[in-house]
């Protein structure tokens, strides 16, 4: 924050998966004043996290942040969102994906398939909002956008991506950009997409001016995110402010989802969930702009996750389900990375971790 307090936002949902955050979930916003040290819950309006959205998804997986005329600007994807069972044929005939409700069988999960803006000019007093529905998908989400979503001269870049209406179809990865503090929005493809690997959750970091590089994680459809051959990093380049792409390149390096960060001192650093055994979360530098990573001296924060949620009736999976760690250099030069992660006690936690470099 301006004031130097840090905050986040957790989701507390009753259920086992992502695909269930609906009204009934909670969304808890913290905020530490002694660098991560200690967090209280916070309702303070000048929070982003605290902007209202339509569900708990839409506060967390999007971008928000003050504009340069003192607006408050938020925007990204409308999320899952819950509707009666009725509805199902009207979802079937929108050509959006649906998933049955985990604790309610006369509602049913329906994909999002539509993005969002929306403003307030009277610090959060009111908003105006506008939605856009994107045609052929069946989900359109966005990654996690922290305030690294700008660019020095102000463009914003939100990652996102859609899943074609079979969901086991191809991924796809898109820039949601502006250039006017908002007031437009682009919806740009990052290049070929299919061919690509599957691209989807996606982190940007400018890395010299107008320049961007992107690192997004694959997969081969929701059917096999659990394979051996899912979650590859493949790496992206705009030198137009998010423009045009690259090709995508492998990565050097395993692990997703990913989080870029640019360091006092230059270097990049990537920090990252590893979703294979040991299961945790993992951290890794470059010191020539993502050229090329310091596979030598990989970082270890956590080795000991792999325990499923005790919600989960399959307990064969979901073991896997941890990391979106975000990072944040501290003034003293640390780092803190937040994360989630299951532990030996079969609750899905919230934890930050400081470390120094």
């Amino acid at each position: 924050m301006p004031d130097g307090r840090l905050a986040v936002g957790v989701p507390a949902s009753p259920f086992a998966d992502h695909f269930h955050i609906d009204r009934r979930s909670e969304f808890l916003v913290f905020e530490s004043r002694d660098d991560g040290d200690s967090w209280q819950e916070s309702d303070d309006p000048t929070i982003p996290y605290n902007w209202p959205g339509q569900n708990p998804r839409e506060r967390y997986d999007r971008f928000a942040d003050v504009m340069s005329d003192g607006s408050y600007l938020c925007a990204g994807s409308v999320g899952w969102q819950t509707w009666p069972a009725g509805r199902k044929e009207e979802a079937e005939r929108l050509g959006v994906n649906t998933r049955p409700h985990q604790l309610d069988a006369d509602t049913i999960n329906v994909g999002g398939h539509k993005m969002f803006v929306q403003r307030s000019t009277d610090k959060g007093k009111t908003w105006t909002r506008r939605e856009w529905r994107i045609p052929g998908f069946g989900e359109f989400q966005v990654h996690q956008v922290p305030k690294g979503g700008r660019l020095a001269d102000g463009t914003i870049l939100i990652s996102c991506y859609g899943n074609e209406v079979d969901a086991a179809g191809p991924s796809c990865s898109f820039v949601w950009r502006s250039t006017d503090d908002g007031k437009t929005f682009r919806l740009i493809p990052m290049g070929s997409h299919a061919a690509a690997g599957h691209t989807n959750e996606t982190t940007f970091l400018e890395v010299a001016p107008g320049r961007i590089l992107a690192l997004s994680r694959t997969d081969l459809g929701w059917r096999n995110v659990w394979s051996k051959h899912s979650g590859d990093l493949v790496q992206r380049w705009s030198d137009d402010k998010g423009l045009t792409w690259t090709y995508p390149l492998q990565a050097d390096f395993w692990g997703y989802p990913a989080h870029l960060l640019m360091l006092s001192d230059g270097r990049v650093l990537c920090s990252y969930g590893h979703r294979r055994e040991p299961f945790g979360v993992r951290a890794i530098l470059s010191h020539d702009g993502g050229e090329t990573w310091d596979l030598d001296n990989i970082i270890v924060l956590r080795d000991d996750g792999g325990t499923p949620n005790e919600m989960r009736p399959d307990k064969t999976r979901g073991g896997g389900d941890l990391g979106y760690p975000v990072s944040t250099q501290l003034a003293d030069g640390s780092i803190l990375t937040v994360y989630y992660i299951t532990e030996t006690d079969g609750v899905t936690h919230a934890l930050s971790c400081r470390w120094e470099v």
